[in-house]
């Protein structure tokens, strides 16, 4: 009987409506210290989350106010990160780098970096005697643990600002995550159900032919 392959794969369209994985969303807020010059910027060992009430929303709700954040996990302690001033592109050599990670709640979030916009700069709101730096950048995150996410688009923001005759600063940054196009669970599930329905008439047209 031939019906029996366009049976299973009928279910196996219907299947994935149970393993449909939640997009990332929210804000999340950080901060930490770290020192720089006209060139790199090097993070230091004690980032953690801290916005205060609202900050940390949506996926990253989970996230309380002095959970660690580790910058750059990849790399070895106290490595300074080049740039240019304007636009920077993750090296294809260093690709997926990871910018930063941050676990609670049996969850652990990611945020991917594939493009950097640095600005290093003094006066135009900069503290007066110091050098400021920003950077804007583009990636996604990723989460492992307890829920089913799916990778998300995201963004980051940071501010830093080193006065002088200081070694090092401390450094406020921010992180919003979009979510991303997927198919949508009603839509998958139409899909499936359309097979099955399909499924159906084929059988008893198979039945009808051989009696």
């Amino acid at each position: 009987m031939m019906y029996k392959p366009l049976l299973a794969l009928a279910v196996a369209f219907a299947l994935p409506v149970a393993l449909f994985a939640d997009p990332i969303t929210g804000t999340l807020a950080a901060q930490g210290s770290d020192s720089f010059t006209s060139s790199t910027i090097t993070f230091g060992t004690d980032g953690m989350v801290n916005g205060g009430p609202g900050a940390n929303t949506g996926s990253f709700s989970i996230l309380p106010d002095g959970t660690p954040i580790t910058f750059f996990p990849a790399f070895p302690p106290s490595t300074p990160l080049p740039y240019m001033q304007g636009v920077n592109m993750v090296p294809s050599g260093l690709q997926p780098l990871t910018l930063f990670s941050t676990s609670a709640s049996g969850e652990t979030f990611n945020f991917i970096m594939n493009d950097y916009t640095a600005n290093y700069f003094t006066g135009n709101g900069c503290l007066s005697g110091a050098v400021c730096l920003t950077a804007t950048g583009d990636g996604y995150f990723t989460a492992s643990g307890t829920t089913p996410y799916t990778s998300s688009p995201g963004s980051f923001t940071f501010t830093s600002q080193l006065a002088s005759g200081q070694t090092s600063t401390t450094f406020s940054a921010s992180a919003v995550a979009i979510p991303s196009s997927v198919p949508e669970p009603a839509s998958i599930a139409l899909l499936g159900s359309g097979m099955l329905g399909l499924a159906e008439i084929v059988r008893r047209r198979m039945n009808t032919s051989l009696q």
